[in-house]
């Protein structure tokens, strides 16, 4: 296992670091927008805390748009809902899953993500590459160089500016999901294990970019994760800017 993890960390800092823009779409110039990942396990609070960091934004005045993956398209969300309830009809296999999400990521990408950030926008988006990174990479156990080659294609090269990850035990967010009762995901029901397996990955997707990856303690209240993220966020730019 330890080696399947030291395989998994070099195959991500040699794709990150890369950042081939090659893939880019003709004419794309990535320098106008912002692009705002959130990522997490099941429970952590990323709608709770999607809601209330585009409520800051909203009235700060910032042009922003909101997304999630599998999804942000019309073709990407009649993927979601097979990626939904594809269990109800056969077992996913881990290649079969993650090619499902990579063809809606690359609709997403291509035809909302792009077009936003070209116009200017600010993007936030509830997942993204790091969740298959997780879900299909490190608890499946899917081959490492094949997943980032996919990532590598289905994203155009496209790397988040900055990624929340919200982190917290995960007794606390497993009595949420329990607490809210409705499922959201095919995951909820999954054994303890499996929710320390996926908040250990993402954990250790944030050692291998510390500089992208910025984790948020999902154990406080929400608004305090938010006025963290906006500070994270005003730094950046300003960094970006002094450049």
């Amino acid at each position: 296992m330890e080696l399947i993890i030291d395989f998994i960390d070099i195959c991500l800092i040699k794709f990150e670091n890369d950042k081939v823009n090659t893939y880019f779409p003709a004419g794309c110039d990535m320098g106008k927008g912002l692009f705002l990942t959130i990522e997490g396990g099941e429970g952590v609070g990323k709608s709770s805390f999607l809601k209330l960091l585009s409520e800051e934004l909203r009235k700060s005045g910032k042009a922003f748009s909101m997304t999630r993956e599998p999804g942000g398209t019309r073709i990407a969300d009649a993927i979601r809902d097979v990626f939904s309830k594809g269990d109800e009809l056969e077992e996913f296999t881990t290649e079969g899953e993650f090619l499902l999400v990579s063809a809606a990521r690359a609709q997403h990408v291509r035809n909302r993500i792009l077009p936003d950030l070209e116009s200017g926008k600010w993007v936030l988006c509830d997942r993204f590459a790091d969740s298959s990174r997780v879900y299909q990479g490190i608890l499946k156990g899917l081959d490492a160089s094949f997943l980032e080659m996919v990532i590598q294609k289905s994203t155009y090269g496209l790397v988040p500016d900055i990624t929340f990850l919200l982190d917290c035990d995960v007794t606390i967010s497993q009595a949420r999901v329990a607490e809210r009762g409705l499922l959201e995901s095919r995951y909820d029901l999954a054994h303890i294990d499996v929710h320390e397996t996926l908040r250990k990955g993402f954990l250790q997707v944030a050692q291998m970019f510390p500089d992208r990856v910025k984790i948020l303690d999902a154990s406080r209240p929400t608004d305090e994760s938010v006025k963290e993220a906006l500070s994270l966020m005003e730094s950046y730019v300003h960094e970006q800017k002094s450049r």
